[in-house]
């Protein structure tokens, strides 16, 4: 008799969940819920249709635990508004057995959370990336036509009036841009920007990375770095496809979020901010060696294999103004260039600048000076007549190995220890290690708080649904709308109880309450759950 009513149980309980749980994905997911969720821009018709297929899943997990807490309330509250609980205690069964179908269906959805969670949909939003590199083209071209700009390396952007679609003589894509205009910015800071006739744009994988090459015609440019306009019939530009879906901490698997939580400084962003850092400390070396060294003999000699620069001045000046204090000679300034070609050059001017540039590597960091104010150029190129002009800029110089050598010897981990000693090279270095160390610290903290987050929300599962069929059974609630808002009320507490959790970890110093707060609410149901089932319903 006690499995004959538990399987009565269990399939009043599995049709309602199952027709609850197509109807909650039907709405969510192919109304548009979870693709909200994922910025996407210039994504056609028929790509949107192609992505459902890895949306819907994302819905269901969603939606999953909703369909079992309802079907529990709607089934239990069913039965008990029928009396079939006081015949079932009237024939001497202990009412609490009856839960068996309620624990397995809140287990099995609780599992199928935490798997879905912490694998399935983040393996599935990396796959996003994938699915559309397969139309990259297309891609590109749509979101031209819907916000007229796209970007490259993060660093430049193409503006274009139109576009057209086009197929190479060996059956490759192209996209050939028209009216184009571009702008080159590096860490904020405007470096190029101009015109362009036409660009056309090839496609191909560089490191097993999406990869594009745009072949630019007719350019005109404004170069504000020198200060100069100028013309070039063609040049290319090349480099890897922005990321559609740009790594976010809670896409990541639970491998990835373990990971992470162990080594911060690993995660995507953090090692381009320390190779940053590790240059600012260079730049820092090379100023203080400059300020230390002049007092002493009155003129700088910085070389490499191309060339020697050797500045000597009345007075070499750190700005004070400049966080980076960069040094410049003032009162009859002579800088003497030597190439290895044999050529001296030598120049005087009012003052000069010396600043240091970082390449895309440390090792290929240079050593700019410049020449200005009056300046006057004796090279014997020019026949012996004297050059003069307003500025002068020499060629780079490639940094001291013993420089780069130094600022390459602070690790990572002595980098981003908040205890560790302060460098005290300049006030920007200081600045930025400590905004990289509050990063990473924010990086640990989200981390704790999705791992956190993502356990309780599972665990949820377990404690709502079992709440759920009990409050059925206490409040008799035959009737939908009763049941739904019974249902409803102890998940949407316990929800925003994790949310809030987790937004206190992520503030510094409240990693501990938000955790408090996160399985608080855990307890909080599980205390109504038993309650409930030892109090009202053996009643």
């Amino acid at each position: 008799m006690l499995w004959t009513l538990q399987s009565y149980i269990s399939r009043e309980l599995g049709k309602t969940f199952a027709l609850t749980s197509v109807g909650l994905v039907a709405v969510i997911g192919l109304g548009g819920g979870v693709m909200n969720m994922i910025e996407l821009e210039g994504v056609s018709a028929l790509q949107m249709l192609k992505l459902m297929a890895l949306i819907l899943p994302v819905a269901g997990t969603l939606t999953l635990p909703i369909a079992a807490l309802y079907s529990a309330t709607v089934t239990y509250g069913r039965l008990s508004a029928d009396n079939e609980f006081n015949a079932c205690r009237s024939s001497g069964i202990n009412i609490h057995v009856l839960f068996l179908p309620t624990v397995v269906i809140s287990m099995v959805s609780a599992v199928f959370c935490f798997f879905f969670i912490n694998f399935v949909i983040p393996s599935m939003v990396r796959n996003l990336d994938q699915f559309l590199e397969v139309d990259l083209p297309r891609l590109i071209q749509q979101r031209l036509a819907t916000t007229n700009q796209f970007g490259i390396r993060d660093k430049v952007v193409i503006y274009a009036d139109n576009t057209t679609l086009e197929t190479s003589a060996s059956g490759e894509p192209l996209l050939r841009l028209n009216g184009v205009a571009f702008t080159e910015m590096d860490e904020g800071a405007w470096m190029r920007f101009g015109t362009a006739r036409s660009v056309v744009i090839s496609f191909e994988r560089e490191n097993d990375k999406p990869a594009m090459n745009a072949d630019m015609v007719g350019i005109r440019l404004y170069d504000a770095s020198n200060g100069v306009f100028g013309e070039s019939a063609h040049q290319s530009l090349g480099g890897t496809i922005p990321r559609n879906l740009p790594v976010k901490i809670k896409w990541l698997t639970l491998g990835g979020l373990l990971e992470y939580r162990k080594t911060p400084e690993s995660f995507p962003g953090i090692g381009s901010e320390l190779d940053k850092l590790r240059g600012g400390i260079a730049r820092a070396l090379m100023f203080n060696d400059v300020a230390k060294r002049f007092p002493e003999t009155g003129e700088i000699t910085i070389r490499d294999d191309e060339r020697t620069l050797t500045i000597t001045s009345r007075l070499c000046r750190l700005d004070k103004l400049d966080k980076e204090r960069r040094p410049r000679f003032v009162e009859d300034v002579v800088i003497t260039e030597t190439r290895a070609d044999g050529i001296v050059r030598t120049v005087r001017a009012d003052a000069a600048n010396f600043d240091v540039r970082r390449g895309q590597a440390l090792a290929d960091t240079v050593i700019d000076v410049e020449a200005n104010g009056r300046v006057t150029i004796d090279d014997p190129r020019a026949g012996g007549s004297l050059l003069r002009r307003d500025r002068e800029k020499f060629d780079p110089v490639r940094l001291p190995e013993a420089i780069i050598q130094q600022a390459e010897s602070h690790t990572a981990e002595e980098l981003l220890d908040p205890a560790g000693k302060p460098l005290r090279l300049s006030e920007w270095v200081d600045e930025r290690r400590e905004k990289i160390i509050q990063g990473v610290g924010g990086v640990a903290r989200e981390i704790t708080g999705e791992l956190h987050a993502r356990f309780a929300f599972s665990i949820s599962v377990f404690v709502l649904v079992i709440l759920g069929a009990a409050l059925g059974i206490a409040f008799r609630g035959a009737h939908v709308l009763v049941a739904f808002g019974i249902s409803f009320v102890p998940s949407v507490l316990l929800i925003s109880l994790i949310i809030m959790g987790k937004q206190l970890i992520e503030k510094p110093g409240m990693t501990l309450p938000g955790i408090g707060v996160i399985w608080a609410g855990i307890a909080l149901v599980a205390l109504v759950d038993v309650f409930v089932l030892t109090r009202v319903v053996r009643r």
